[in-house]
């Protein structure tokens, strides 16, 4: 007999007999039976959620070695990462040291070309890097020269009143606050151009009386730019700036302009300043 008719006889006994009723011996065998198998499935019962409990704490504990194995990949893909950024920028390393190779031996070629260094079987390389490094620095002292050449600017001011202004009178500032490259003269006012290329110049006239001055900035006599100060009852300023494009050797100043003049120019804010921009 299964345990489920077992258990419905047991249950129809129970509801069948009277409370009062006695029982036979083989209902009492019967109930006997039932209760030592019920024990037994509540042994079997205890066993199986013995093994589930066991099965869960195992679940957990592979979920926490599946955690780990995460974070390790993840650590090994910023691994990888890493090594694939490290590798890039060796990869131009590479490329820049290959770069350099090459314009070495296109030195190289070009100095045993035209014969500034000679190159024979019996030179050794020592004398070969000697040589080389002779004309990188003859090199390197022509490129200092040339930036020695290309630091001009210069700013002058007006360190006196000037008065009795006539046409073309050029403007001697008599003072300066910067002159690289010397070539501004402070005593005649004129700045000569040391090297051709692009110049900026700005110029400024003040005077704090009723007077109306124009003034011209020139190179080589020929006006490129105007400034016009005054009239007025205080002071009164005229500014302006110009960039141009200058041969070697040209001559700049600034000059009072015959179109209108008067008989005073103030110092101090009345300039003069130019600088060198490039080639």
């Amino acid at each position: 007999m299964s345990w489920r008719r077992k258990v419905f006889a047991l249950v129809s006994i129970f509801f069948v007999i009277p409370t009062n009723a006695e029982l036979t011996s083989n209902e009492l065998k019967m109930f006997e039976d039932l209760a030592t198998y019920v024990k037994s499935l509540e042994w079997k019962l205890n066993k199986v959620e013995k093994k589930l409990a066991n099965v869960e704490n195992e679940l957990e504990g592979q979920k926490e070695i599946n955690r780990k194995l995460e974070n390790e990949l993840d650590a090994q893909r910023m691994i990888l990462d890493s090594l694939r950024t490290n590798n890039d920028k060796l990869k131009q390393s590479v490329d820049i040291m290959e770069k350099q190779n090459e314009s070495m031996e296109h030195f190289l070629k070009q100095i045993t070309r035209f014969g500034d260094v000679e190159v024979n079987e019996n030179m050794t390389k020592k004398n070969v890097r000697k040589n080389i490094q002779q004309r990188a620095g003859d090199q390197n002292t022509m490129r200092v020269a040339r930036q020695e050449r290309e630091q001009v600017a210069f700013s002058a001011y007006l360190n006196r009143d000037l008065s009795n202004l006539g046409p073309g009178h050029t403007i001697q500032y008599g003072a300066t606050v910067l002159n690289e490259g010397n070539a501004f003269n402070v005593n005649t006012g004129i700045f000569t151009v040391p090297v051709s290329g692009v110049y900026l110049f700005s110029f400024a006239c003040e005077d704090q009386h009723n007077h109306r001055i124009y003034a011209d900035i020139l190179v080589d006599g020929t006006r490129k730019s105007l400034v016009l100060e005054g009239p007025a009852q205080a002071h009164s300023m005229g500014t302006n700036v110009v960039i141009l494009r200058l041969t070697k050797g040209q001559a700049v100043w600034v000059a009072i302009d015959a179109g209108g003049h008067d008989e005073l120019l103030q110092n101090s804010a009345t300039t003069f300043s130019g600088a060198f921009l490039y080639y």
